[in-house]
């Protein structure tokens, strides 16, 4: 980067922001003596935080930085860039020293379910610098998809790494050894490390699909095109097994130079093992007491193999499981327990849980917040302890994210992570960091950032009733928002707009409050003109994520309570006995409170009007998320009935929609009949009762959701 001369003013007082996520270095930046200049970084180590410590003076003649090494020179340079975000051509003067709370901030990128272009990790890799990050952690291999192209094993790129989709499509890529390279050297120009995951001895049924005589039946293996935890795995009693996996890692660590290689080791179904004579003859030759101890003598195998070649082993918490490696680091997501046990035996660990971590659930459930109370060391530790947590990293698995979701998921939630990674707990503030964050995000987006919202954390109930057919909407903040910080806020939107339910928020056109609007203080009561209703958290003046949209279908069964052949799982009320009819309907959030869901039965209500009336359309809503154990319904028979006791069917209505297809479905089964007379309506959704065979949970009990039953 070439200096360039930029007047710098005094300021009134020192500003030191030594956390700071902010954003284009243009400033006059000479180096203080002794300090090295950015010099080749290979990515074999990960910068530790000495290497990343730096120190800023701003004068009004320019910025002198002062640090130990390359790394800390390059972490200071993006402190400067964040400085002068936005086109900024001044800064207060004053002193910034700064240093890294953990040596490891990372982001995994999983490439196995969706494969990523080399532009989109090369943009991925430039955020993760802009905002301190040193670790990409490449997911390269899964059930759905072998990513790495590997010399003497041609299959893998030619069949492991493509699969055939429900409509017939053909999906995938590969990487080269070139691709490879390209990659780690635009990441090591950065001072980030690329740490190759490939998972072994489950999530492996490509390479299966590839050469199946791996596995313990032999096969024949397609390359999966469903989510979850398949049961075909590498065979742990087949020696050639272990002659593929150390050709596929000499490779891997001839093109990766990082120290640390990860082999994954989660979610490995044991059943095949159970049942395959060469594994139960691998654990009496090995004196093995149950295949947990069969996975765990796979792995001190890999890793002997990675000692030998002066590279140390990372697996996910599973690995703890039959006994922990010896050098193994354990990569906690889990929850934290993996890495409390792993440091409580002397083992290095990395954090990153679900509850805090995972980029890939909606922020609905992990919202911008959450993540900035996250803090890698388990209070259960003691010093010692904790020192062995390495540090934390942000997960975004790619079932539901081809590589154009990809900002939308990680942005603005990468904010909150990296100054949680960089920052000790007492030194945040979350209404101070949104406050500051604002600014940041407008620049992001300026620099083709494609920013998501940061919460949608508010929740609506709708009440009604039936006699003086009085509507009441009820819109709760998330129970983590502090309600003397965060103020809830909403408006009545116009009848004619268009909005659909079933659609994210984010992605339709909805007119943004503003702290004009009035605040929610209890039920808003709409009147018959009244259909549509937004209402959004406010921190202090800045809207806090996205409306939450309440879209009132009126009906003749509105806040009549059906009775239910078989009552809704308490683990999914759908809004208590009147949420099948008050008309709301649910969202592509499965979990928004509006959806009914029913374990392993049929959906059977009936409804009482209580009076004839003429009735000409019947629908009701349901939702398909396979990975979710949540299918459509095969069909939907309604009946209507004067008495309650003699039904008359009046419609069957069917669809044609897989049950295989991955993304989240909503469907409404709608019929139109012939109108006349009837006091009482029942609706009957058959479930398939259990996943179908081609599921993970095949034979387990599936899932019907329902959201509303619509009468007219």
């Amino acid at each position: 980067m070439e200096p360039v001369s930029l007047p710098l003013v005094p300021a009134p007082r020192a500003w030191l922001p030594a956390e700071g996520v902010l954003a284009v270095a243009q400033a006059r930046i000479t180096l203080a003596e002794g300090t090295p200049h950015q010099e080749e970084f290979d990515g074999s180590e990960v910068p530790g935080v000495q290497a990343e410590s730096y120190r800023l003076d701003i004068t009004p003649t320019g910025i002198k930085i002062t640090a130990e090494h390359p790394a800390g020179v390059f972490r200071a340079r993006q402190t400067v860039r964040q400085l002068l975000e936005s086109g900024r051509t001044e800064v207060p003067c004053g002193v910034i020293e700064d240093s890294p709370r953990f040596a490891w901030r990372g982001m995994l990128l999983d490439c196995g379910r969706h494969f990523m272009p080399l532009d989109t990790i090369k943009h991925t890799i430039d955020q993760l610098a802009l905002h301190k990050f040193n670790v990409l952690h490449w997911h390269l291999t899964e059930d759905q998809g072998w990513r790495l192209d590997v010399p003497g094993y041609p299959e893998l790129a030619e069949v492991a790494a493509w699969r055939t989709q429900t409509d017939g499509s053909v999906y995938g890529g590969f990487y080269t050894e070139q691709d490879v390279r390209e990659i780690v050297a635009y990441a090591a120009e950065r001072f980030i490390t690329v740490v190759p995951e490939i998972e072994l001895p489950g999530h492996s049924v490509a390479a299966l699909a590839a050469y199946p005589e791996l596995s313990c039946t032999g096969g024949p293996f397609e390359v999966e095109t469903q989510w979850g935890v398949h049961a075909d795995v590498l065979c742990a009693g087949n020696d050639r097994v272990f002659t593929f996996l150390e050709d596929v890692f000499t490779y891997a660590l001839r093109i990766f130079p990082s120290r640390y290689i990860h082999i994954g080791g989660d979610e490995c179904p044991k059943e095949r093992w159970m049942a395959c004579a060469r594994c139960q003859q691998r654990m009496a030759d090995e004196d093995l007491a149950s295949e947990h101890e069969l996975q765990s003598w796979f792995i001190r195998r890999m890793e002997e193999f990675l000692e030998n070649h002066e590279r140390r082993l990372i697996g996910w918490d599973e690995i703890l499981e039959g006994g922990l490696a010896p050098s193994a680091t354990v990569q906690s997501w889990r929850g934290t327990r993996g890495a409390i046990a792993a440091a409580r035996q002397g083992n290095q660990a990395i954090v990153s849980p679900t509850s805090h971590a995972y980029f890939d659930y909606d922020v609905a459930v992990t919202d911008l917040q959450q993540v900035y109370t996250f803090d890698p060391v388990p209070p259960e530790l003691n010093e010692a302890e904790a020192r062995l947590i390495l540090g934390g990293e942000m997960n975004l698995w790619s079932e539901y994210i081809p590589p154009a979701r990809l900002d939308r998921m990680v942005f603005p939630r990468m904010t909150a992570m990296a100054e949680c990674l960089w920052t000790a707990p007492e030194e945040r503030d979350f209404p101070a960091f949104f406050q500051r964050l604002q600014p940041h995000l407008a620049w992001l987006t300026s620099l083709g950032v494609d920013v998501g919202p940061a919460a949608r954390p508010v929740g609506v109930l709708a009440d009604f009733d039936p006699k003086t057919r009085q509507h009441d909407l009820t819109f709760i903040m998330d129970e983590d928002l502090d309600p003397d910080t965060f103020a809830l806020r909403y408006r009545i939107l116009p009848s004619d707009l268009v909005f659909d339910p079933a659609q994210l928020v984010e992605d339709q056109d909805i007119p943004s409050l503003t702290t004009s609007d009035p605040r929610v203080t209890g039920p808003i009561v709409m009147t018959d003109q009244m259909d549509l209703v937004a209402a959004q958290a406010f921190l202090g003046t800045l809207p806090y994520g996205v409306p939450t949209v309440a879209k009132l279908t009126r009906h003749l069964a509105q806040g009549i309570a059906p009775v239910l052949a078989v009552p809704a799982s308490s683990r999914y009320p759908g809004g208590g006995p009147h949420g099948l009819t008050n008309g709301l309907h649910g969202g592509q959030n499965y979990r928004d409170g509006h959806w009914t869901g029913f374990e392993g039965v049929d959906l059977d209500a009936v409804i009482d009007l209580g009076r004839e009336t003429p009735i000409s359309h019947l629908e009701i809503g349901c939702y398909q998320g396979a990975t979710a154990w949540i299918f459509l319904p095969e069909k939907v028979d309604f009946f209507l009935s004067n008495d309650g006791q003699t039904w008359r069917p009046v419609a069957t209505v069917g669809h044609d929609i897989s049950n295989k297809i991955q993304r989240r479905i909503i469907h409404r089964f709608e019929a139109k009949v012939a109108p006349e007379e009837a006091r009482y309506v029942r609706v009957k959704a058959h479930s398939l009762i259990t996943c179908p065979a081609w599921h993970p949970g095949a034979g387990g009990p599936c899932w019907v959701f329902a959201d509303e039953i619509v009468v007219r």
